[in-house]
């Protein structure tokens, strides 16, 4: 497999075009074509192929065929993007890897080359000074984090045939189309394009990479025992067994969350033993080892994850029930015998939530919800749409955390 990186330095040079030209040539070639759009706030590669599989040897992963509004994705919901489309290009398994990525350098550029081994980056600019000078001061990115790959230019929109000079190899001069009508681009210009695609196919094949950072919990033991250790001034033993074999105890005030493996011989712990100071209240009872496994496991050995709101806690800063944002987790927090929760961003600042108070949310989910109408703020939080938010609270109110004035509430972050 062969994985290209077609970008510019700035927009409108015609990056799109020629990324999409050039996959309909590798795949008249008989190819296999797999094309990420990466520029995934702002796609425009399903304005130039229709659907995920548009032709027989051209596969299309684009968030514009994702999502029917405009949508504005970060963090972890980037990376969750960038590895669906991993988990796609496995699948297939294609001879080729077209990448088409935002202008400029964003983090979606330094997520890609933590996922992908880079075989080529062609440069798509224009004959201009402007469009030359965003090539050459991006060009050390891309040696820095790529290595030794091979780099090609292509001019775009040419209206000469004067050979300018540039510190890597000028692949192919794309003439300048009648009234900027680029549907016969490829058939007016297929030497050039074919010089292109001489020039990637002979690039490295290249092996994917993965991605992950630290756990935020020990999943490798077990708690074989618990009890109070009278000479301790009621200490309680945790007597822990690994995988390995190894066996360990552990001292502590307070049992406390370990992890999600042992929480819940820790939260039977605490409940059976309440007579020794030890309180079992509705928040332990909710925040079982299944709830609180979806929340760590949402992360994905990842900082940040997208979460719903399902039960709105009464704070200084009111959310509103079906809410969808992005979180970090917290470990080792005080009170709840530690049990983990999350940060929840907003522009008016981050509020803590328990396990029982969110959900989960995938790509699908939130692909679905914008789909039907979620409202995206300008902190990058998605609203349920009004009637939604009525609609429960008519059903559920206060159990959910609605209070009376919610579409006051509701009216303050839409403004």
């Amino acid at each position: 497999m062969k994985a290209i990186i077609v970008y510019s330095g700035k927009g409108g040079v015609g990056k799109t075009t020629t990324t999409a030209n050039i996959a309909r040539l590798l795949a008249e070639q008989g190819n296999k074509v797999f094309i990420i759009d990466a520029d995934i706030n702002t796609p425009s590669m399903n304005t130039e192929f229709d659907g995920e599989h548009p032709q027989e040897n051209i596969w299309v992963h684009s968030s514009g065929n994702m999502f029917d509004k405009f949508i504005y994705l970060e963090k972890s919901m980037v990376r969750q993007y960038l590895e669906s489309a991993k988990k796609k290009l496995r699948q297939i398994n294609p001879n080729f890897v077209l990448i088409d990525t935002p202008p400029s350098v964003t983090n979606v550029h330094i997520e890609l080359l933590s996922r992908v081994k880079v075989s080529y980056v062609l440069f798509v600019t224009q004959p201009t000074n402007l469009s030359n000078q965003d090539v050459l001061r991006t060009m050390n990115f891309f040696h820095e984090r790529c290595g030794k790959v091979n780099c090609g230019i292509v001019e775009n929109m040419c209206y000469d045939e004067e050979k300018r000079s540039y510190p890597i190899k000028l692949v192919a001069q794309i003439p300048m189309q009648d009234k900027m009508n680029t549907e016969n681009l490829l058939s007016n210009a297929k030497s050039e394009f074919q010089k292109i695609v001489d020039e990637v196919v002979v690039s490295e094949s290249v092996v994917l990479e993965e991605y992950s950072t630290e756990n935020g919990y020990d999943e490798s033991f077990d708690i074989t025992n618990m009890y109070l250790i009278q000479s301790k001034r009621h200490y309680v033993r945790h007597e822990l067994k690994y995988d390995d074999g190894t066996e360990k105890t552990l001292n502590l005030p307070i049992p406390k969350f370990l992890s999600v493996r042992t929480w819940s011989k820790v939260r039977d712990y605490i409940r059976y033993h309440d007579q020794t100071g030890f309180h079992f209240d509705l928040r332990i009872e909710k925040c079982d080892a299944e709830r609180v496994g979806r929340m760590i496991n949402n992360f994905k050995n990842d900082e940040n994850a997208y979460f719903m709101v399902t039960n709105a806690p009464n704070t200084a800063i009111h959310l509103i029930t079906g809410e969808i944002g992005l979180c970090s987790l917290l470990t080792g927090q005080d009170g709840h015998y530690e049990l983990p929760r999350v940060s929840y961003q907003t522009s008016k600042g981050n509020v803590v939530l328990f396990p029982d108070e969110i959900m989960p949310v995938d790509m699908n989910l939130i692909q679905q919800q914008i789909n039907e109408g979620y409202v995206m703020l300008s902190d990058g939080r998605y609203l349920p749409p009004k009637e939604t938010v009525d609609m429960c609270y008519n059903t559920y109110g206060h159990r959910v955390g609605l209070l009376d004035d919610w579409e006051k509430i509701y009216d303050g972050w839409t403004k």
